[in-house]
């Protein structure tokens, strides 16, 4: 699809679609146009022809009439004028047989029109005959005018035919049009799904770059600047695209830079803040000679500052790279339950101070990580759990495992995680509005490295819903060392 339509803009692909989906439905609406002309033009013929045969049957039955009134007042009265008129009648109805015959070529009347030209111009001759003698005249009179009989039937016989012709035409046109009926329905319908094909075609068409733009901007919302934004379809939405991957590259760059920064930042801060810590370390233990008490305390608490500012540098540190995703992984098969019970005896004292139960359903689980970065995990989740715990509270850790997944659930039954700070947990800083136990406050990135780092190692971190207090699941697939 990449080379076989390419549109210069946005607008004139849209257009082009359109055209390209009313045109079958027009070539439908011309077709059922013409379709429906022809029948109205059959049945117009056919209505004329059915009222012609019908009317002339009824000139011709009126003729008679007229002629058959002319010969009996001529036998009676014997008078030229009214044999004339039987003469004028026989040429009318003579005529009009004639045209009736060849209007009607094929079908049955011709030959009952044949058949009633020979008796009337046979009555006609035996009336208008002066040879015989007057009671020969007589009698052959009376004779003709009895034949009005046969020719009044045979013209009976004609309308009925008539009649006949008349449902036949409508048959044969009921049946056209039920014909032109199914046509008209087939046609549309097909047309119909061919325009529906290509609503679909262009939807693609015109979707498929739509999608590939978002899919970039997710991209770059999630920090990928690696995966290159490419955009097949119209010019202009190409042309964004450019922009975009341009953006990416740059936005890529920027990002390598911080990186190299925050790194050069923290390693030219750690080094005098090692040298201020070595030395409240030295005035604490008294190499330096002894201290006043308002002295060891100031050297505490600038020993403690000393260990903040420290943790705080490497949180940053850590978050950043693994957002940068440069940070070696260095996998390797790691017994959980283990790497777990590490961590709960660093904060056993924390804990053993504040009477904190903790209850622990622990499993011989093994996974495919990077310890250091799953023992960060864990520590940041029970460090929190114990921050947000009330004295004498409880702390639950839980690991199941079901198709080869394990799960592990820390919870306490703390204040809890308010409703506006659920969906912003997890992001860098972001600390929410519950206040804690905790003397010195946290920087809020543990949340945010714990789960940038359960994505480098193929995990997921996410918070459950709970009725009291806090519940964080961590998800992994197991390893195969889980058999040992």
């Amino acid at each position: 699809m990449n080379r076989i339509y390419h549109p210069r803009s946005f607008p004139s692909l849209l257009l082009t679609g359109f055209i390209f989906v009313a045109l079958p439905l027009i070539i439908a609406l011309g077709s059922s146009i013409q379709i429906l002309d022809g029948l109205a033009e059959q049945s117009e013929v056919a209505v004329f022809r059915s009222a012609g045969r019908i009317d002339t049957c009824r000139k011709v039955a009126e003729l008679l009439n007229s002629e058959e009134r002319a010969a009996r007042l001529f036998s009676v009265l014997g008078e030229a004028e009214h044999l004339e008129e039987v003469t004028a009648v026989h040429g009318d109805i003579a005529d009009l047989l004639h045209q009736f015959a060849i209007l009607n070529s094929d079908n049955a009347l011709p030959t009952l029109i044949e058949q009633m030209q020979a008796k009337e111009n046979h009555l006609v001759a035996m009336l208008t005959e002066t040879s015989h003698t007057a009671p020969e005249r007589k009698s052959r009179q009376e004779k003709a005018l009895a034949s009005y009989g046969a020719i009044g039937a045979l013209a009976g016989k004609m309308e009925q035919v008539s009649n006949s012709l008349m449902v036949q035409e409508v048959d044969t046109l009921k049946e056209q049009v039920q014909h032109n009926k199914n046509t008209m329905t087939w046609q549309t319908s097909g047309l119909i799904g061919f325009s529906v094909l290509l609503v679909v075609l262009f939807m693609s068409l015109i979707n498929k770059p739509v999608s590939q733009l978002d899919q970039g901007i997710e991209r770059l919302g999630e920090g990928d600047f690696a995966t290159p934004i490419v955009v097949f379809g119209p010019r202009d939405l190409e042309a964004i695209g450019e922009k975009l991957d341009w953006l990416r590259r740059r936005l890529n760059t920027l990002d390598r830079e911080k990186v190299r920064m925050l790194a050069h930042i923290s390693h030219e801060l750690k080094t005098p803040l090692s040298s201020i810590k070595e030395g409240a370390g030295l005035l604490k233990d008294g190499l330096v000679g002894p201290l006043s008490d308002k002295q060891v305390e100031v050297v505490d608490i600038l020993d403690n500052n000393c260990s903040k500012l420290q943790k705080l540098i490497q949180n940053i540190l850590d978050f950043n790279m693994a957002q940068a995703k440069e940070m070696p992984l260095d996998s390797q098969d790691i017994r959980v339950d283990v790497l777990v019970t590490d961590v709960v005896a660093d904060h056993s004292n924390a804990m053993l101070a504040r009477n904190i139960q903790l209850q622990t359903e622990l499993l011989p689980v093994w996974v495919h990580g990077n310890p250091k970065q799953l023992k960060t995990v864990f520590d940041n989740l029970l460090a929190n759990a114990v921050k947000f715990t009330h004295d004498n509270g409880e702390i639950g850790i839980i690991m199941k495992k079901k198709a080869q997944m394990l799960r592990l659930i820390v919870e306490d039954n703390g204040p809890g995680i308010s409703e506006e700070d659920r969906a912003q947990i997890f992001l860098p800083f972001f600390q929410g509005g519950q206040k804690n136990r905790s003397v010195v406050k946290g920087s809020g990135l543990g949340l945010a490295v714990s789960k940038e780092y359960m994505q480098n190692n193929g995990g997921t971190l996410r918070l459950l819903p709970s009725e009291q207090g806090a519940r964080f699941e961590v998800a992994m697939p197991c390893s195969r060392e889980e058999t040992r």
